[in-house]
């Protein structure tokens, strides 16, 4: 027995603006409804401390509901030790790039070294210090090594 899924209308807010989509919809037609640029994400806002969602810019079914808010935003490609990584922050901290270092097979160490290039016009390089964060734009490197034992 198969089921159909009838959509019908629903409002929703997209970067503050107010928008009729079916419900249910995909990632890809809500990306396509506010022709939301490439570079960016698309997020559905969560109340309480919760992360917002993400919504993939693919077929994955989309349930929503009325008066539903979603902002788009930027997201810059970096480097970490040669992997890519997609980060939607306008600054990174020396935390943040040593968990993407040791989620992509870094070595744990008791300290680490972060070197940073390609950088904006603020910081185009330089090193990065336990605490410290820098401003990101796209193709920025970052190099991080173990100084200490493990």
């Amino acid at each position: 027995m198969s089921v159909i899924v009838e959509a019908h209308l629903v409002r929703v807010h997209i970067n503050r603006v107010a928008y009729q989509s079916p419900n249910p919809t995909t990632g890809e037609a809500l990306y396509a409804l506010t022709d939301i640029a490439k570079h960016e994400k698309l997020y559905r806002e969560v109340e309480g401390d919760e992360e917002d969602e993400q919504i993939p810019r693919d077929e994955t079914l989309i349930h929503l509901t009325q008066d539903e808010h979603f902002y788009s935003q930027k997201v810059f490609d970096i480097l970490v030790n040669g992997d890519d990584h997609e980060i939607d922050t306008k600054e990174i901290t020396y935390a943040r790039v040593v968990d993407l270092y040791l989620g992509s097979g870094g070595k744990p160490s008791n300290e680490y070294l972060v070197k940073y290039s390609h950088g904006p016009v603020e910081n185009p390089s330089g090193t990065l210090a336990p605490g410290q964060k820098v401003k990101v734009k796209d193709g920025m490197r970052f190099r991080v090594a173990g100084t200490g034992e493990s």
